[in-house]
C-alpha cells in the first residue's frame, strides 16, 4: 500500500517538471517578442531619407536667405562741378549706387523726359508690335491747341505699335504718346493714372504726372533721382532697351507714306558720335520747355559697365556757343568718370 502511494507521488513530480519547463519556455518566447517589438518602434523614430517629390507635389524645404549685398560706395569724385544743369545725378546702372549728384531731390519740370514713363508703360502692356492702329482726329486737335511736337504721322494714318514706340522715343512725337495712351488705357487720363501707379511702385516719391507727353503743368514734376530710377527699370525691359538705344528707324509703309519715312533720334542729332573718350552712349531721351530748360536722361557704357546720367534745367546763358548744353554736360561728365575710373585701376 505504501509503495502504491510512492509511485503516484513520483508521477505527480514529473508532471510538475514538465509544466515548469513549458512555463519557462513561454516566458522566454514572450520576452523575445517584446524585445523585437521595442526595436521596431525605435526604428520608426529614425527619419528616412527624403525622396524626390512626385510630379504635381511640392516638396517642402527649409528656406535659405541670402542677404542682398550692399553696393560698394564710389569714392568722392566731384564730377559735376561746372555743369550747366541745375539738377543732375550720376549712378551705376547695375547696382544703383550714386556716384555723384547735384540737387538730386529737387522737384522740377521734366519736359519730354516724361516720355520714358510713357514708353515703359507701353512696353510692359503691349505685346503685338505689328498691330495697326490709326491716330484719330481728336489727337491732332490736342496737338494743335497745345503746340506739341510730332514725329510726322498723319491724322487717321494706320501705323503700327512699333511706329508709335519709335516715334515717341526718337522724335519725341506727342501724337505717338496720345496714340499709345488710347491703345493701352482708353484715354490719356486713364493712362496717366497708370503712370503714377508705376512711379509709386518704383519708389519715385518726388514725382507726379498729369500728362503723358511732358506738356508743361505746374503739377507735373519729377526729380533727377526719380528719373534715374525709371531709366534703370526701363533698361531691364528688353523692348524698352531696344527702342531707347536705337538712333534711326524707318516707319512702316502706308498709303500716306508709301515708302515709309526715316526718323532720327533727337539725342543722336546733338552728338558728333555716340562714342566719347573712354566710353559709348547706349541712348538718351531729350526734353525742353521754356520753363524746364534743357533736360536729358542718358545711359552709357564705360569699360563694359553701364551708367546712367540724368539732368534737368540747363539754360543757355548766351556765353556758350553750343545750344546743346544738356548733351555737353553728359559728354563731359562721362569722360570725367572714365578718366577717374581708369586712373584708379
Amino acid at each position: 500500500m505504501a509503495n502504491t502511494k510512492r509511485r503516484k507521488k513520483i508521477k505527480l513530480n514529473a508532471r510538475g517538471k514538465l509544466f515548469l519547463f513549458g512555463f519557462c519556455a513561454a516566458i522566454i518566447i514572450i520576452a523575445l517578442l517584446i524585445i523585437n517589438l521595442g526595436k521596431g518602434n525605435s526604428n520608426d523614430n529614425v527619419k528616412a531619407p527624403s525622396s524626390p517629390a512626385e510630379p504635381g507635389e511640392t516638396q517642402q524645404t527649409e528656406p535659405s536667405f541670402t542677404p542682398t549685398p550692399t553696393p560698394t560706395p564710389y569714392p568722392e569724385m566731384n564730377l559735376l562741378t561746372g555743369i550747366y544743369s541745375n539738377e543732375a545725378i550720376l549712378i551705376d546702372a547695375e547696382t544703383g549706387a550714386v556716384i555723384d549728384e547735384k540737387n538730386a531731390d529737387t522737384q522740377a519740370f521734366p519736359a519730354s523726359v516724361t516720355k520714358m514713363m510713357t514708353l515703359l508703360i507701353a512696353c510692359e502692356n503691349l505685346t503685338d508690335y505689328d498691330e495697326v492702329t490709326p491716330l484719330p482726329r481728336e489727337i491732332y486737335d490736342t496737338l494743335y491747341y497745345a503746340d506739341l511736337s510730332t514725329a510726322g504721322f498723319e491724322c487717321n494714318e494706320p501705323i503700327t505699335v512699333n511706329d508709335l514706340l519709335y516715334g515717341l522715343q526718337l522724335r519725341s512725337g506727342a501724337e505717338c504718346c496720345l496714340g499709345i495712351a488710347n491703345l493701352v488705357a482708353g484715354s490719356e487720363q486713364a493712362f496717366v493714372d497708370l503712370m503714377n501707379q508705376r512711379a509709386e511702385e518704383l519708389g519715385m516719391t518726388g514725382t507726379n504726372f498729369t500728362n503723358c507727353t511732358g506738356l508743361h503743368d505746374v503739377n507735373h514734376y519729377s526729380t533727377v533721382r526719380d528719373m534715374a530710377t525709371l531709366l534703370r527699370a526701363g533698361l531691364h525691359n528688353d523692348k524698352f532697351r531696344e527702342v531707347f538705344s536705337t538712333t534711326m528707324y524707318t516707319t512702316t509703309p502706308t498709303t500716306y507714306h508709301p515708302g515709309g519715312f526715316t526718323i532720327y533720334s533727337t539725342f543722336y542729332q546733338t552728338l558728333s558720335s555716340m562714342d566719347f573718350e573712354g566710353g559709348t552712349f547706349i541712348g538718351g531721351k531729350t526734353g525742353f520747355t521754356t520753363e524746364a530748360g534743357q533736360c536729358l536722361a542718358t545711359a552709357a557704357t564705360i569699360n563694359g559697365h553701364e551708367y546712367i546720367f540724368v539732368t534737368f534745367g540747363a539754360y543757355d546763358n548766351n556765353t556758350n556757343s553750343s545750344s546743346h548744353l544738356h548733351s555737353n554736360d553728359a559728354i563731359n561728365t562721362y569722360q570725367a568718370l572714365a578718366a577717374a575710373l581708369n586712373s584708379s585701376t
